[in-house]
C-alpha cells in the first residue's frame, strides 16, 4: 500500500489508460468475434437451407415422374444417390432418409445404408413435415449444422433431405490467426503505450509545473507558475499563485514586523538610558556628600523629573499596548465628535494660554460609533502637538465637517510646518520630527503613534500634511453614524 502511495499521478494515468485501452479492446474483439461467428453461422444455415430445398425438390420431381409414394422405389433411389454425388466436391453433406428415419444414402458416405436417423432432432422435426435445424460442436472447435427438410408425396411425407456442413467460431478463429493475432496485439499495446504516454505527459505537465512551483516557493516566495491544461488544473495554478502573493506579502509583513519589534526594543532602550542615567548621577552625587542645599535640592528635582518622565513612557507603552493589542476592545458607542472636539481643546486651555496660542472649534461633524474619551484623547494630542509647536500669538484651528460620508476633524496650525521627510515616519513609535528634537518641546515620540492606533481601532484614517500658506494640518476621517 505504501508503495502505491509513492507511484506519481503520471504512471496511474498511464496504468489506468493502458488498462482501460486492453478492456475495451477485449471487449470489442470479443463482440465482432461474435458477431462474425453469428454471421458465419446465419450464412451457413440460408446455404444448407438452400441444399436440402434443392435436394428434396430433386426427390419429389423423381416421385412424380414414376408415379411412386415412397422413397423405397428404384427411380427415387437412383435420384437420392444422384443428388448425393453431386453434392461431393462441395463442402456440404446430404443425406436422404425415408419416412421411418432409415438412411437411404449419404454424400460423405461415413454412414452405412439402412442407419436409423429417426432420433436426430432435426430429422424428427422433418418427418413431422417441418424444417428442423441442429447444431453441435467439433472435437477441432468448429460448430456442425445439420438442416432436414420434409419430402412430400401424394400430400405425404415420405421421407427428409438433410444438409449439413461447418462454420468457425470465435476459438478456430483465434488458433488459426494466433501469428497474426499475437502481432497486431503487440501492435495496438505498443501504440496505446505510446499514445497514453504522450496524453499523460500533457495532461500531468501543469501538475509537474505546479510540483517544481511548489518546492522553490519554499526559498522563493516570488515564484509563480503559468496556469495552462484543463480547467482543474488551470484553476489549481491560479489558486497556487494566489497563495504564493498571500506566503510572500505575509513574508514581508513579518520581516517587517520582526524589524520594528527590533526597532522597538532600541528606541525603548534608548528612551529609558536618558532619564536613568540623571537619576542615577543625580543619587551618586548626594551619596557623595558636601552637596549644597540648593544642589540637593536640584538634584532631588532632577530625580523627581526623570522618574515621571519614565512613568509617562511606560504608561503611553502599556495604553499602546492595550489600543492594538487583545485586550483594546473599545466600548462602542454613539459619539457626538463635535462635542469631543469641544471637550478636548478645553482641556488643552491652560497650556494654550501659558504659550499665549489661540485655539478655536469651527463647524460640526456627525456622529460617530466609537469611544468618546479615546476619541476626545485624539482631538486633545492633535492640539497639544499644534500647539506646543506653534509660536506665540499664533492661532489653531480645529476644524470639523461631513465630506464623502465620513465625519473630518482638522487640526491646523500656523507653525514651521514638518519636513518631507518627516511625514511618511511622522505616527512612528518614538519618532519625533526634527523640529521637535529637543526634550524641552518633543515627548517620547508615543503621542502620534496613540493618535494612529486610536484612529485605525475605529476604522478611520489620519493623515498629515503642510499647508501651502505655512503650518501643518492634520486630518482625521472616521466612518458616519448612519441614521
Amino acid at each position: 500500500m505504501s508503495a502505491l502511495r509513492r507511484t506519481s499521478i503520471r504512471t496511474r494515468l498511464l496504468a489506468g489508460f493502458l488498462l482501460i485501452a486492453i478492456l475495451a479492446a477485449a471487449g470489442l474483439s470479443a463482440y465482432f468475434l461474435n458477431q462474425i461467428e453469428a454471421f458465419g453461422f446465419r450464412r451457413l444455415d440460408e446455404r444448407l437451407r438452400s441444399e436440402a430445398k434443392v435436394a428434396a425438390s430433386v426427390l419429389e420431381a423423381s416421385m412424380a415422374s414414376v408415379g411412386g409414394s415412397t422413397l423405397s422405389g428404384d427411380t427415387p433411389a437412383r435420384a437420392a444417390v444422384a443428388v448425393a454425388e453431386a453434392v461431393k466436391s462441395s463442402t456440404s453433406r446430404i443425406m436422404v432418409v425415408d419416412a421411418a428415419g432409415t438412411l437411404l444414402t449419404d454424400s460423405a458416405g461415413s454412414v452405412s445404408r439402412g442407419t436409423t436417423l429417426g432420433s436426430r432432432v432435426e430429422v424428427a422435426a422433418a418427418l413431422r413435415g417441418d424444417t428442423g435445424v441442429a447444431s453441435s460442436p467439433l472435437a477441432n472447435g468448429r460448430v456442425e449444422m445439420a438442416v432436414a427438410v420434409p419430402v412430400h408425396a401424394s400430400g405425404r411425407v415420405v421421407g427428409a433431405a438433410i444438409a449439413s456442413g461447418s462454420s468457425f467460431s470465435m476459438l478456430t478463429v483465434v488458433s488459426d490467426y494466433k501469428g497474426q493475432l499475437a502481432i497486431v496485439v503487440l501492435a495496438f499495446l505498443v501504440a496505446a503505450f505510446v499514445l497514453t504516454e504522450l496524453l499523460t505527459r500533457w495532461l500531468t505537465a501543469p501538475l509537474r509545473e505546479l510540483q517544481a512551483g511548489a518546492a522553490a516557493l519554499a526559498s522563493d516566495h516570488t515564484v509563480r507558475v503559468h496556469p495552462a491544461g484543463p480547467r482543474e488544473t488551470h484553476d489549481l495554478a491560479v489558486a497556487f499563485n494566489e497563495l504564493a502573493e498571500q506566503i510572500e506579502s505575509s513574508a514581508v509583513e513579518l520581516h517587517e514586523e520582526e524589524r520594528r519589534k527590533s526597532r522597538f526594543v532600541s528606541d525603548v532602550s534608548h528612551e529609558l538610558r536618558s532619564p536613568l542615567t540623571g537619576i542615577r548621577l543625580a543619587a551618586e552625587t548626594l551619596l557623595e556628600g558636601d552637596v549644597g542645599e540648593a544642589d540637593e535640592k536640584r538634584f532631588l528635582a532632577t530625580i523627581i523629573r526623570e522618574s515621571d518622565r519614565l512613568a509617562g513612557l511606560a504608561n503611553d507603552l502599556l495604553e499602546l499596548q492595550r489600543i492594538e493589542g487583545a485586550t483594546g476592545e473599545l466600548p462602542l458607542s454613539r459619539v457626538d465628535f463635535t462635542q469631543a472636539a469641544h471637550l478636548a481643546v478645553e482641556a488643552n486651555e491652560p497650556l494654550a494660554t501659558e504659550r499665549h496660542v489661540t485655539v478655536t472649534v469651527e463647524g460640526e461633524a456627525p456622529l460617530v460609533l466609537g469611544s468618546r474619551d479615546r476619541l476626545q484623547q485624539v482631538v486633545g494630542n492633535l492640539v497639544d502637538n499644534a500647539v506646543r509647536h506653534s509660536p506665540e500669538g499664533r492661532h489653531v484651528t480645529v476644524a470639523l465637517s461631513e465630506e464623502a460620508g465620513e465625519s473630518v476633524l482638522r487640526v491646523i496650525d500656523e507653525g514651521p510646518g514638518i519636513r518631507a521627510e518627516d511625514l511618511a515616519n511622522l505616527f512612528q513609535r518614538f519618532y519625533r520630527a526634527q523640529y521637535s528634537r529637543a526634550r524641552a518641546t518633543g515627548g517620547a515620540g508615543l503621542g502620534l503613534a496613540i493618535v494612529k492606533a486610536i484612529v485605525t481601532a475605529h476604522r478611520g484614517t489620519i493623515e498629515a500634511a503642510n499647508r501651502p500658506e505655512g503650518g501643518a494640518v492634520f486630518t482625521v476621517r472616521l466612518p458616519k453614524l448612519q441614521d
